[in-house]
């Protein structure tokens, strides 16, 4: 799984009295289970699991293939027989009934009025005008902005507001900062851009220049 899933968190424990305790600490959302276990075995354990966890995928995992039927009533999400290697786990992973998706801290809705929100509310800058250079960043979708090009844009090519951009720039790392979302902008020597795979995009960014008026 470490290899499979470098950046996720995976857990092993000995019984399904462990199991349970560390679901509930964890948020475990995939149990990969053999079906022999002791004290409680693995069709108990899934039939627990169905009951009460609904969104938690069970993958079985056993030299027994006559299980295969038990694992298909319990709405398991894939049966691995054993000997197995890194290729059936990660096949496995593929057909799971709640797929794990990845949360985003913010997200941007680029339709009707342009919009962000972090964990699900509306996110604010400390200065008005970050707001703006924010969707234009997001409007550049994922290509890099040129300093110039954006005094050109919002200041009409005044290179006296040099100072104040990376004011505004400042600003926008400061704030995605204290919600966790320092990789959303990549800055580079005289130009800067967004990770758009940080992020949750709701519609068109190209829909963003009419939005506010930027000739570009």
């Amino acid at each position: 799984m470490n290899k499979i899933d470098p950046e996720g968190s995976h857990f092993f424990v000995s019984s399904a009295e462990e199991g349970f305790s560390l679901i509930e600490i964890e948020g475990i959302r995939i149990v990969f289970l053999d079906i022999e276990m002791p004290n409680i075995s693995g069709i108990e354990t899934a039939k627990f699991l169905n009951d009460k966890y609904r969104d938690i995928d069970v993958i079985f995992i056993t030299g027994h293939t006559e299980y295969a039927m038990v694992g298909h009533k319990l709405h398991c999400s894939s049966f691995v027989t054993k000997p197995f290697d890194e290729n059936d786990i990660a096949e496995a992973l593929k057909w799971l009934r709640n797929p794990v998706k990845s949360e985003k801290v913010l997200k941007v809705r680029c339709g009707g009025h342009f919009a962000v929100f972090a964990d699900n509310k509306p996110f604010r800058f400390d200065r008005r005008l970050t707001y703006e250079l924010f969707a234009y960043l997001i409007y550049k979708n994922g290509a890099f902005a040129t300093n110039g090009e954006i005094i050109t844009v919002f200041w009409g090519g005044n290179v006296d507001k040099q100072a104040l951009l990376r004011k505004h720039i400042k600003d926008m790392r400061d704030c995605f900062g204290r919600i966790g979302a320092e990789n959303v902008l990549i800055k580079m020597k005289g130009s800067i851009g967004v990770n758009m795979s940080e992020i949750e995009l709701e519609g068109d960014p190209a829909q963003l220049a009419g939005q506010f008026g930027w000739i570009v």
